[in-house]
């Protein structure tokens, strides 16, 4: 049996914790390093351009096809507009997204069900023995990251928290990654309809630039999008400079599938403890709960964040006084919680594991959790608003 009460290491010194409202946060990449697929448990989702038929191409093009941000003279004058849409139309929409650049030999994928959350983002970029892969599982409440430096592993888990200075790859608007990625290849031309692709019973609207206009050197610019919107294809190619001072070439692509079907969280998913934290006992105590995956083990370290007022997004607390380092003794097995309390003033000396629920004496409104083990790394947090997109 274990004992009724676990003992909490002591910390001394008060330490920063950063609380951003609202989002959630990481470098998500696991690859497609040299591959064109993207792991999951139940199935494989093909990433891989060669899938993708050319159709057939067609010089007429009216105004009625043009999608948003295309003016009636055929040019896109404004691509924020399109971007917009794309976005909006594919939130609800079962996708398969590739990005490519020779830049890097970068590789990134994203795919997501018929609701843009949960989703599941890899990168991967360098030659194969320099690969850097990460991958990137989102859920309503949490996300699950794997890195793979060049001979090396690791996994972080996310609750409603951020890392400063890191971001999600996948963008929308919680992020701020994918917009740009697309973003850039828009934004980089003057794009004007070129006529229309036909692709089974699909009519994209094509959009190219001409040459003349082009400041990077001999290359192409191609956008192939519906006229609601939705980019299917960008293909572009060129080289730094012009002339004799013409550097080396690149290629960057982009390629979307509309016709999968979503198949949930990636294979190593069920390899890392799933921890979440909430607040109980009517605020006087804070549960870390094994909700899923894998066992938690012992000498599990985690340091407990809490301040007592409960906030808002518009008062984000970036500093608490009041926290303890606590040191699980035994393995958090699946479905099993532990519970840590403060004394009044919430003193570092003051914080304590639990086994069983048991009220303290200080009063938690807001509570960020931090630390773990070697299998993986938390940062979860509560008492705040949750995402829009958590519903």
């Amino acid at each position: 049996m274990r004992s009724p009460t676990r003992r909490a290491a002591l910390a001394v010194a008060a330490a920063l914790l950063l609380v951003t409202a609202g989002c959630l946060g990481v470098t998500a990449p696991t690859d497609t390093g040299g591959s064109s697929t993207s792991d999951t448990t139940n199935c494989t989702y093909d990433t891989n351009r060669s899938t993708t038929e050319p159709g057939t191409w067609s010089p007429d093009a009216s105004v009625e096809q043009y999608p948003p941000g295309v003016a009636d003279n055929g040019t896109l004058v404004n691509p924020s507009t399109l971007l917009d849409a794309h976005f909006a139309t594919t939130a609800n929409t079962s996708m398969a997204l590739r990005l490519e650049s020779s830049r890097e030999d970068r590789v990134q994928t994203l795919v997501h069900g018929p609701k843009r959350v949960p989703f599941y983002s890899t990168a991967a970029k360098g030659p194969d023995s320099e690969r850097y892969r990460t991958g990137f599982y989102q859920t309503d409440s949490h996300g699950f990251a794997r890195i793979e430096p060049p001979n090396e592993t690791w996994h972080t888990v996310y609750q409603n928290a951020t890392t400063a200075g890191i971001t999600a790859w996948t963008g929308y608007e919680t992020f701020g990654g994918l917009e740009d990625q697309i973003g850039n290849l828009l934004y980089d031309g003057k794009f004007s309809v070129n006529g229309t692709v036909e692709r089974g019973d699909r009519t994209l609207v094509e959009l190219t630039v001409d040459e003349d206009l082009l400041d990077t050197g001999h290359g192409t610019r191609r956008v192939l999008v519906t006229s609601d919107g939705v980019i299917y294809d960008v293909d572009i190619s060129g080289a730094q400079g012009t002339g004799d001072d013409a550097g080396e070439r690149f290629e960057v692509s982009m390629s979307l599938d509309t016709d999968v079907e979503w198949c949930g969280a990636p294979s190593w998913f069920d390899s890392i403890p799933h921890l979440s934290v909430s607040i109980v006992e009517d605020r006087h105590a804070v549960e870390i709960r094994n909700t899923g995956g894998a066992a938690l083990s012992a000498n599990a370290s985690f340091r407990v964040y809490g301040q007592e007022e409960r906030v808002t997004r518009s008062r984000i607390p970036v500093r608490s006084e009041q926290n303890g380092t606590v040191v699980t003794d035994e393995r958090l097995e699946p479905g099993e919680a532990v519970y840590v309390t403060a004394g009044p003033d919430g003193s570092p000396s003051s914080f304590a594991l639990h086994d069983d629920p048991t009220r303290g004496e200080y009063t938690f409104g807001v509570v960020g959790v931090t630390g773990g083990s070697e299998s993986a790394h938390y940062r979860l947090l509560t008492g705040i608003e949750p995402p829009d997109w958590a519903g």
